[in-house]
């Protein structure tokens, strides 16, 4: 079984998740399909804090993603969002993701995923190669080192 602290401690980035009514679906807990909305939300802060990201010189666009479903989230329960970078490719990279909620005064893991990003130049259309200063940047500022 997982132990929580241990995986938290891998994260330096955390966001609090505003859980909005919307959100949620006819079960009373958050539609399946907002989970992606939540790791895209917590990708652009993300971002912001590890490497002031330039959007405007190059992006990059969501190539997949993976969602494992282990809870519930409920509104009103306190909600955070986890992400790190576990992997730096010439193109490309992963992220890692993790959801815990607050039930009952007790903060569970809820969630878990992972995405890949590959680098994009707009103006081309065309995937690039990651630049390494942005790279370092994202080393710099990870707990774990990739």
């Amino acid at each position: 079984m997982l132990n929580l602290e241990e995986e938290k401690s891998k994260f330096r980035f955390k966001m609090k998740l505003d859980i909005r009514w919307s959100d949620m679906d006819e079960m009373r807990h958050v539609n399946n399909a907002v989970y992606l909305t939540y790791f895209e939300q917590a990708r652009v802060y993300y971002f912001h804090e590890s490497c002031q990201w330039d959007w405007n010189d190059i992006g990059a666009i969501l190539a997949n993603a993976h969602v494992d479903y282990l809870r519930p989230v409920v509104f009103p329960n306190p909600t955070n969002v986890y992400v790190r970078t576990t992997k730096l490719g010439n193109k490309s990279f992963e992220l890692h993701y993790i959801i815990t909620s607050e039930v009952n005064g007790v903060e569970e893991l809820t969630t878990t995923g992972h995405s890949t990003m590959v680098m994009f130049d707009y103006k081309t259309s065309s995937s690039v190669a990651m630049p390494e200063n942005l790279k370092e940047k994202i080393r710099n500022y990870e707990t774990i080192k990739i």
